[in-house]
This record gives C-alpha cells, sequence and structure tokens, in this order.
C-alpha cells in the first residue's frame, strides 16, 4: 500500500497526534501525473556571492543596478560581479532594526532617531529637525512615510525627497488606542499595523495631507512583530497579535485577514520566548512563493510555501547545520538571482536549486511521516520501499556514493530507533527505488526518513508491504 509520506510541518503538541516533520524539505504537486502528483525537492543550497565589512547582514535593497547592504553599521554598494564597496556608515540603535525604502534618486535607512540618504556613492545624513524619528519606512506615490515610535502617528517626507520635512505632514491612525507597531505599501495603499489592528489608508491628493484614511478598511487584527510584515504572492503576510492573543500567521485577502497556520506551527510560534523579535522576507523561484519567518533568540525558522493551499501541507522548516534557525536574514532580488544576507556573518548568499550545500555545510534534511495504525491492530511491516530520484550520485567525494537513512518510532514518535542506510545510486545508476526489509511490528509506526549529501535531492513517495493480524 503506499502510504502518505509526503507532507509538510504539522508536529503538534502532542506527537502522539501528529509528529510530521519536514526539514529542508519542501513540497511541489503536478496535478499532470497521478502516480507522483507531488515530491519534496531540498531547499535550496547557498553560495558566497559577497563578504562585505563585518556582518551582519542587516538589510539589502536593490536600487539602479547596485544592491545596497547594511553590514553591521557599515553601507556597502555591491555589483553584479559581487564586488563591494564601502560607501558610509550609520549609527545604530543596539540590536533594533533597520528598515530601507527608496525612490528613483536614492536610498533611505532609518534607525530610529536617525536616518540616511544613501546613493551609491554617498551616506548623508537627514538633518532636517523635522524629522521625527523612526524604525519604519516605506514608500508611496512619490512621498516617504515613516511612523513615530510608540505613537499612533505617522508623517511623510517631502515630494521626491527623503531628506526633507514639513512638521504639519503628519497624520494619526485613530480606529484603535494601539500604537503603529509596523507599515507596509501594498497596492498603492498604506497599511498601518498596530497591535491589535490594522487600518488602511490611500492617496486622495489633497492639498493639506495627502493621504487619507479608507473608509470601512479597518482589520481588528494586529501585529505581533513589525519585522514579521513582507509582501509576496500579490499580497501581505504577517505574525499576529489582536486584544485576545498571538501567534497565528496571517495573509490577506484583499481587507481579509486569512489564517495560514497550522495548530502545530501556532504551538511552536506560542512557546517562543521573542515573538516580537520575530523577523521575515519572501521571494518567489520556480515557481513558489516563500513566507520565511525566523525567530533569532529562539533560533527557529518556519516557511510557509504560497503554492500549497493546506497550511497542514504548507510549512517546513529551514536549519543551518548547528545553528538551528536558517542562517538567511533579510533577501534582495538583483542581476537575475536570489540573494540572502546572513544574520551572524558578513556573508551574501546566492540562493540555488542546483546548489546542495548550505555555503559549505550540509543540508540536513528529514521527513518524519504520519502514524501507521490499523485499527490499532498488531502489524507485521516486511517491506518499505521509498521512491526517489537515483543515479545523483557525484562524479568523486563526498556524494559519490550517497545514501539516505530510515529509522522509525513505535512509540508514536517519543524515542528510536537505530538508523538503516539506503543507497540513493551512484551516478548513472538509476534503478528506481530503495527498499528496506524485516523492520519488524508494531501497533503504532512513525516512519522517519533522514539525509545530508551534497547531491540532487527528491522524494517522490513510498510503499509499504505489512500485513495486520488479528489482535
Amino acid at each position: 500500500m503506499k502510504i502518505p509520506l509526503l507532507g509538510g510541518y504539522s508536529k503538534r503538541r502532542s506527537v502522539n497526534q501528529d509528529a510530521q516533520r519536514t526539514v529542508n524539505l519542501y513540497l511541489e504537486t503536478d496535478t499532470a501525473e497521478p502516480e507522483s502528483g507531488s515530491a519534496l525537492y531540498m531547499v535550496p543550497g547557498k553560495t558566497e556571492f559577497a563578504a562585505i565589512g563585518n556582518g551582519p547582514i542587516r538589510a539589502m535593497i536593490s536600487h539602479n543596478h547596485l544592491v545596497i547592504a547594511i553590514s553591521g553599521n557599515k553601507v556597502y554598494r555591491i555589483n553584479e560581479t559581487g564586488a563591494g564597496t564601502r560607501i558610509g556608515t550609520i549609527t545604530l540603535d543596539g540590536t533594533k532594526r533597520v528598515a530601507l525604502s527608496a525612490n528613483r534618486n536614492h536610498v533611505i535607512a532609518v534607525t530610529g532617531q536617525n536616518a540616511y540618504i544613501i546613493t551609491g556613492s554617498s551616506v548623508t545624513a537627514v538633518t532636517d529637525t523635522d524629522f521625527a524619528g523612526s524604525y519604519l519606512v516605506d514608500y508611496l506615490d512619490g512621498y516617504f512615510v515613516f511612523a513615530i515610535p510608540d505613537s499612533q502617528q505617522f508623517y511623510i517626507s517631502a515630494i521626491n525627497d527623503g531628506s526633507s520635512f514639513d512638521a504639519l505632514d503628519f497624520a494619526q491612525a485613530e480606529s484603535d488606542l494601539d500604537d503603529i507597531v509596523g507599515l507596509v505599501v501594498d497596492h498603492r495603499e498604506l497599511w498601518l499595523f498596530g497591535s491589535q489592528s490594522i487600518e488602511i489608508w490611500y492617496n486622495s491628493g489633497a492639498t493639506d495631507f495627502p493621504l487619507a484614511r479608507r473608509d470601512g478598511a479597518v482589520l481588528e487584527v494586529g501585529c505581533a512583530a513589525p519585522q514579521s510584515i513582507s509582501k509576496a504572492d500579490n499580497t501581505i503576510f504577517w505574525l499576529g497579535r489582536n486584544a485576545h492573543g498571538q501567534g497565528l500567521v496571517y495573509r490577506a485577502d484583499q481587507y481579509n485577514p486569512q489564517i495560514i497556520s497550522n495548530r502545530g506551527i501556532e504551538y511552536e510560534i506560542g512557546q517562543m520566548p521573542d515573538i516580537g523579535k520575530a523577523t521575515a522576507f519572501a521571494y518567489q523561484q520556480s515557481g513558489h512563493t516563500f513566507y520565511a519567518l525566523s525567530f533569532p533568540e529562539s533560533m527557529k525558522t518556519y516557511v510557509y510555501d504560497a503554492s500549497i493551499q493546506d497550511p497542514e501541507l504548507a510549512w517546513h522548516v529551514r536549519e543551518t547545520y548547528a545553528q538551528g534557525r536558517d542562517r538567511a536574514n533579510c533577501h534582495v532580488f538583483a542581476f537575475g538571482k536570489h540573494m540572502v544576507g546572513d544574520y551572524a556573518s558578513n556573508q551574501v548568499w546566492e540562493l540555488s536549486d542546483t546548489t546542495y550545500t548550505d555555503g559549505g555545510l550540509p543540508i540536513c534534511w528529514e521527513r518524519t511521516t504520519p502514524r501507521v495504525v490499523q485499527d490499532y491492530k498488531r502489524v507485521m511491516f516486511h517491506s518499505l520501499t521509498i521512491n526517489m530520484e537515483r543515479g545523483v550520485g557525484l562524479v568523486s567525494g563526498h556524494g559519490s556514493d550517497p545514501n539516505i537513512y530510515l529509522d522509525w518510532s513505535d512509540d508514536g514518535g517519543h524515542t528510536w530507533c537505530s538508523k538503516r542506510a539506503g543507497s540513493m545510486g551512484r551516478i548513472g545508476s538509476f534503478k528506481p527505488s530503495i527498499t528496506f526489509n524485516r523492520l519488524g511490528c508494531s501497533r503504532d509506526r512513525v516512519f522517519r526518513l533522514t539525509g545530508s549529501c551534497p547531491v540532487k535531492t527528491v522524494i517522490l513517495g513510498a510503499y509499504l508491504d505489512a500485513e495486520a493480524g488479528d489482535h
């Protein structure tokens, strides 16, 4: 019989309810092929694109055929060859965020009480005394929009000039009592996130102050982490909070907040002591739109795939070997490449579907299956056959004879037996399957597949030869 080997990360509070884990693998579906309509692919690997400053890479943005990147408190420009040139220094507010936005002429960086105008060759501090401070900035119809920290007020720059301000060009979000904790511009609308609500504003063209509140566009869900707000898949994603609790992940369906997290993800997020410090970025690659949500102190990264409709299947975990969370801290698409900045070093990495290491480190993947139970009768497991792409071995060195490993639990996922190895096939060896025999018996079996060889890894399914007893 075919068992549901393929799936997402949905491990529950009790593993006896659901022990499914999908680590460094993501699900892809193909409705045109009924037998192998789904597959698990290894997440993209990373190769060095640039090394700048001392790190970490706090933020990046593409502007005028360059990448502007913040490494530590230094500002760099990076060209298409990966050459980085330091162009200035900014003042940080401890470990708090650096936010970037851009118009056609320049990039603006905000770090709390300070703001900086960045071109490809210079960094200039904003000296206008009407700049009221901000950790938040975005661009709308020629204006940069900022939020005053710990308040309901937001304000705008002069048109096409992020260095000039008028003290009268401000407004206030008033639909609820919460302060503005995040903002983003989407479809030429300004979304103002409080801790309990969201207001939506637009450019009305009024002479005194051009932005106006859109009537009726108030969401009774707020934001738990300002840096979790990200745009992708023609909408907005964020980690939510309201008057009743926090820890659900949302995407906007027009003006409606749609929950996209599952109960397992929500339970794990609820245990995080650093929910408010969560960071996120989103990117689209190979037909998938990924929203990557990281918790910097808990060292966890959860990734949602917007191409999968079912939240039970759409999530996976990404881990960097011996670090826990994924090393990717921020993202930029430039020069036709997806690049991510390292949260702990000065590296800017290129993401690649044809690279099978994480910046030289192994990509350790795991897929833990649903429970195999037959009316809670004792089941004799004769064999388990894994269908995956084979013949992927390298010409020489580590990975020339790549293996996967199988182990299992007979107590729902609490304890595990010793691992067994199976060959993925030397280069050119395309034998269609890997079979593990003589697997014992159990009333409640969970199988787990793991691997870390630096080769193409595609898992297509599993077939179980088993026989249920009478009791």
